[in-house]
């Protein structure tokens, strides 16, 4: 629906509304510390020895405690929203007080990150009519002592209604006495086959029944089924585990789990931005995390690679890393374009300089003409990088990416009057319905495949609260939006948030006052880190509340036709 000279990067306007942001791709600069927020929670479960001295200790589990640590100040945790239950303290009761005590801080929209770094096991279960698999405590060996997958989904189970999103992680394995009939692990004494300064290895399992150590006999039923089965979103919830159910997850005793210190690495810095989006998605951090975890094992006698498993939504995206912002940079190039409420102008060579934009931008008639957008430029990976640069996505593969961040328990509705529109005659007619109060925001892939813009709020209309169960037509009269080409599909996000973003930051093109996006990484991870959040002290939260950053979300797409 709209179309640049010089085309905007959709995924800088993925990052800018993403109330959650997301980690910035390499060539991004060096990651900072985000600031914490209330409305982020973790709790970090780590136990390297056991009251039973017949269950063999972790030393790596208390590494894992600062790494994962790490992991939930990048996902802007502040560190007193941080539990930590590790050792002695982690017994089936403590854990069971703390998620309730956890229960009663999260408020509606916030995100909550929970790790659990330790053994696991599995036991026939005639309930589940196979084996059920649990973490081990510090007191395990009794009932008191596990926590069973089914028992944990429902200890979270009124989280999960609340969050935003819940992100859970278990650096244990499930394989139990799979290992009975391999060589025990290596002591601390033993060389490590690659002489590298790296600690020895040892597996996270406990002896179970031989029974459920066989996996032709393994019925495995995940934490995310068992919370699904109790009305959980998967969109709303990320599970990560250290290995398959038939294998065993490894830790170097000197740097902890090995599924822990590669996601860690990865969310900070080594993960790549494969697909070009300007922030890194789950997939993206398990798939770097994977790689490191073969190249560590990669020479070794005695084990091979465990594999990571991802369920859930795999495009969430976890952190994001703030910068300091240069200074605002004028786009190259009006803009033109299939819905286009603004006027032509000639383009422009990009200044030397970098001048701030004008405060304010005169309302423009609607255009007549239209420009060929000049190719895109390629998304350039710094040479340190051994991958191949990022394909740059679609506009509506980037609006699909925004979509995959919302929350699946926030409703929005967007119904079109038409679903095709005349070029040059017909007008966008959109109502939006959402059952929560909030934020409009609309933002548009253009049919030419290139562009992406944010409709609404725009410079000549910034009312865009909406309340509970009232429809909002848009857009108003005084700015009607006129398909003029070229014939294809347009995508529209429509997006209701909690609490309202910054878009008046957003570049705008001289003489539009529609927002745009700059077409490179830096100028996404820049202005993303500035525009990724809702505004600080501008939201209507409840009493006591921290701002959410949660949003629904919908797509829609309208066609082009001569």
């Amino acid at each position: 629906m709209k179309r640049w000279t010089s085309p905007p990067p959709m995924a800088w306007l993925l990052v800018a509304l993403l109330g959650a942001s997301g980690a910035w791709a390499q060539g991004s600069g060096k990651p900072g510390s985000p600031p914490g927020k209330n409305s982020r929670h973790a709790l970090i479960i780590s136990i390297s020895r056991f009251a039973d001295p017949k269950t063999s200790p972790l030393p790596g589990a208390a590494e894992d405690r600062q790494s994962a640590a790490q992991i939930a100040r990048a996902m802007q945790v502040p560190d007193d929203n941080i539990s930590y239950l590790q050792d002695e303290q982690a017994t089936g009761d403590n854990i069971r007080r703390a998620i309730a005590a956890l229960n009663t801080r999260v408020q509606d929209g916030d995100r909550v990150f929970i790790h659990y770094s330790g053994h696991g096991t599995r036991f026939p279960d005639p309930e589940a009519g196979g084996c059920a698999e649990a973490l081990s405590t510090y007191d395990g060996g009794t009932w008191k002592g596990m926590v069973l997958h089914k028992e944990m989904a429902q200890l979270l189970q009124p989280i999960v209604l609340k969050t935003d999103k819940l992100f859970v992680m278990y650096d244990a394995c499930h394989s139990g006495g799979l290992l009975s009939q391999m060589p025990k692990p290596r002591s601390a004494a033993d060389s490590p086959v690659n002489d590298n300064g790296e600690g020895a290895l040892r597996g996270r399992f406990t002896e179970t029944s031989e029974s459920c150590a066989r996996p032709s006999n393994v019925r495995p039923r995940s934490l995310l089924d068992e919370a699904t089965a109790q009305g959980a979103f998967p969109q709303d919830v990320v599970f990560l585990s250290a290995a398959r159910p038939d294998e065993v997850s490894l830790e170097d005793q000197k740097m902890g789990g090995l599924a822990t210190q590669f996601v860690r690495d990865c969310l900070l810095r080594d993960a790549v931005d494969l697909d070009g989006s300007g922030a890194i998605s789950m997939d993206e951090i398990q798939q770097c995390a994977q790689t490191k975890i073969n190249q560590r094992l990669k020479n070794d006698s005695l084990f091979t690679p465990h594999h990571l498993l991802l369920s859930g939504n795999r495009k969430f995206v976890p952190a994001w890393f703030s910068q300091a912002l240069p200074a605002q940079q004028v786009p190259g190039a009006p803009a033109t374009g299939v819905l286009n409420a603004v006027a032509q102008t000639p383009p422009v060579t990009p200044p030397a300089a970098t001048p701030a934009l004008p405060q304010t931008l005169p309302p423009t008639p609607q255009p007549t003409a239209t420009t060929t957008p000049s190719s895109p430029p390629v998304a350039v990976v710094p040479p340190q990088t051994p991958v191949a640069a990022p394909v740059r996505l679609t506009g509506a593969q980037a609006l699909a990416q925004l979509f995959e961040q919302r929350d699946g328990k926030r409703q929005v509705q967007a119904r079109l009057g038409r679903s095709s529109l005349r070029i040059g005659q017909d007008v966008l007619d959109l109502a939006v319905l959402s059952d929560r109060s909030g934020y409009v925001y609309v933002a548009l892939a253009g049919s030419d495949n290139q562009s992406l813009t944010l409709l609404f709020p725009n410079e000549l209309d910034n009312n865009n609260r909406i309340e509970k169960d009232q429809q909002l037509l848009l857009p108003r009269p005084h700015w009607p939006v006129k398909a003029a080409g070229p014939a294809g599909t347009d995508t529209l996000l429509v997006m209701v948030a909690d609490g309202p973003r910054h878009w008046k930051a957003l570049p705008k093109d001289p003489g539009s006052p529609f927002a745009r996006s700059l077409n490179d990484l830096q100028g996404r991870a820049r202005l993303g880190a500035l525009l990724g959040n809702a505004a600080a002290g501008a939201c209507r939260p409840l009493a006591g509340q921290a701002c959410s950053d949660a949003y629904g979300a919908v797509l829609v797409t309208v066609e082009e036709k001569p």
